[in-house]
């Protein structure tokens, strides 16, 4: 009979639970403090849980759970940086658990079943302008506490940077398509080719006439930037933004026609962050028999998450760092080439934007196509009354993501700039919650989401190693997409090495210990203590005899 487990040297490993061959023990993990992957996460996604959940076999439970914090884990699953796994404790086993597959895992078990639509608790219709991540977000929970939502996109389909600005091939048209469909059966209305601002199709003030009591803009960051550089005004250039848009034209994901672009030419994409990967990789699926990044940072201080810039010397991409763009070249009318510098310095001392170029260290790099892919702002035109952080980022409320109007709320990359997609849902679960708040006449500030510490005791001592399962690359046609995500198996088995950090293991079922002492024997912690006896003898009269 297990005797004790003692709390204090319990790390909530699960070891207990995932080695008892009669089920007697479960863990508890709704605890005070946090595990390293949540705390890591933008969104506060409560991985613990989920893993310990489909630990038990219950996937229903688990996909429930990591909608609680995130409504699109098949899209986050698919494109997140996955910071969470950099903290993950079980890379100090041997490799972090592959948080991104279980996420992209429960994203597609749920994706294609249409929630039931919650009743229409509240009369006042709220809008939202944008639908990217923020403006989904936000829709969604205020479609799921029973608000009326109508969301405005300003090009011809739902789905805003996930739709237009990321290739099929990492994030597919039919996996947003479907997210769209969720937000339609919740009740969500999509107006598209409808911009909203004073310069746009609807006002803000046309809005509140319209019988809208508040308004989430999360119009993103939709302009690329430009270089300023001589001959960028070449035809065979191109920016970043507008050219992955001309490409994700189609919806069925092949590839529209862009006017002016050279199949089977060479491209050079300028930049080194995830747009200018996708741009690159993008360009090459389109036909270019030669594509080369370049870039002022170091390959290794490149801006773009690492798998990416894999993903793009798989697909034949060849980098040059170190480099920065001094002029297009012309030929014919039409750009020839790209003239570049070395770069020295890509940040003062400060830390602040400041290139600093070897004038005398110069070359010349054949092209038929440039692509400049340096960055992106939103266009803020559209408010010219509303306060601003920064020429291209609105100001708000950290909170509460007030602007500086009372009922117009702002969130995602037009706040902060270019962000994750992950970081963009919590701005406009955020924003969801302080509209809810206004027209409910509550206090925006009061009661928001409480922090939480990081759980100290953490597990990793004599934990057995145990294989990472990843997704499996696949030889994909076009841009379809180049990931198989995990079956029933890969993921039961890659939840399996999670170590729940943090939990508590509690003993459910004592009645069925068989004292084995496999538990006692397999606790790395040495946190469980098994009584040599499962129970006293019972009171017989063959046993008392004598006794009285």
């Amino acid at each position: 009979m297990i005797h004790v487990i003692d709390s204090s040297k319990c790390t909530g490993c699960g070891t207990c639970f995932k080695t008892c061959g009669l089920d007697v023990f479960r863990l508890d993990t709704n605890q005070p403090t946090l595990s390293p992957c949540a705390a890591a996460c933008p969104a506060g996604t409560d991985m613990r849980a989920c893993n310990y959940l489909l630990q038990q076999g219950k996937r229903e439970e688990a996909a429930q759970k990591i909608l609680e914090k995130n409504p699109f884990p098949a899209i986050t699953g698919r494109v997140c940086p996955h910071t969470c796994e950099a903290e993950c404790s079980r890379a100090r086993v041997d490799s972090a658990v592959n948080i991104n597959a279980l996420e992209q895992y429960l994203g597609d078990f749920t994706l294609n079943d249409l929630p039931e639509k919650p009743a229409v608790r509240h009369v006042h219709k709220v809008a939202v302008a944008g639908s990217g991540p923020a403006g989904l977000s936000c829709a969604w929970y205020l479609a799921m506490a029973g608000h009326p939502v109508t969301v405005f996109e300003a090009l011809p389909e739902p789905g805003g940077m996930l739709r237009w600005g990321i290739p099929a091939y990492r994030l597919p048209t039919a996996v947003v398509e479907a997210q769209i469909a969720r937000l339609r059966s919740l009740g969500v209305n999509f107006v598209c080719n409808t911009t909203i601002g004073d310069n746009g199709d609807i006002s803000l003030e046309e809005l509140k006439k319209r019988g809208f009591k508040a308004v989430c803009l999360a119009v993103g960051a939709s302009v690329s930037r430009r270089a300023g550089i001589a001959g960028e005004e070449l035809p065979g250039v191109f920016h970043g933004l507008e050219f992955l848009r001309a490409a994700r034209a189609n919806r069925d994901d092949t590839p529209g026609d862009i006017p002016g672009f050279p199949r089977g030419g060479r491209v050079v994409v300028i930049g080194g962050g995830d747009v200018a990967v996708d741009a690159a990789i993008t360009a090459g699926k389109l036909g270019a028999s030669e594509v080369t990044m370049i870039c002022l940072e170091q390959k290794d201080a490149m801006p773009a998450f690492r798998h990416n810039v894999e993903d793009a010397e798989r697909e034949g991409v060849s980098i040059l760092a170190g480099w920065g763009p001094a002029k297009v070249l012309e030929g014919e009318g039409r750009t020839s080439g790209l003239r570049i510098r070395r770069c020295l310095r890509v940040w003062d001392e400060e830390h602040r934007f400041s290139p600093e170029f070897e004038e005398t260290d110069v070359r010349d790099v054949p092209a038929d196509a440039v692509i400049f892919a340096i960055g992106q702002a939103g266009d803020l035109s559209f408010f010219p009354t509303l306060e601003k952080a920064s020429p291209t980022r609105l100001a708000v409320d950290s909170a509460t993501m007030n602007t500086s109007v009372w009922n117009v709320f702002a969130a995602g990359d037009a706040v902060t700039g270019p962000a994750s997609v992950i970081k963009a849902v919590r701005a406009g679960r955020e924003a969801a919650v302080s509209m809810a708040r206004l027209l409910m006449g509550a206090h925006l500030h009061s009661e928001r989401e409480e922090t939480r510490p990081l759980a100290e005791n953490l597990p990793g001592e004599g934990i057995r190693p145990a294989p990472r399962q990843e997704r499996t690359l696949i030889e994909a046609e076009g841009f379809a997409e180049n990931r198989r995500g995990f079956d029933d198996i890969d993921a039961f088995s890659e939840s399996m090495r999670c170590m729940t950090c943090g939990a508590r293991a509690r003993v459910a079922f004592r009645d069925d210990c068989m004292t084995c002492f496999f538990c006692e024997l397999n606790c790395p912690s040495g946190a469980i203590n098994v009584h040599p006896f499962k129970e006293r003898l019972p009171l017989t009269l063959e046993s008392n005899i004598g006794g009285f």
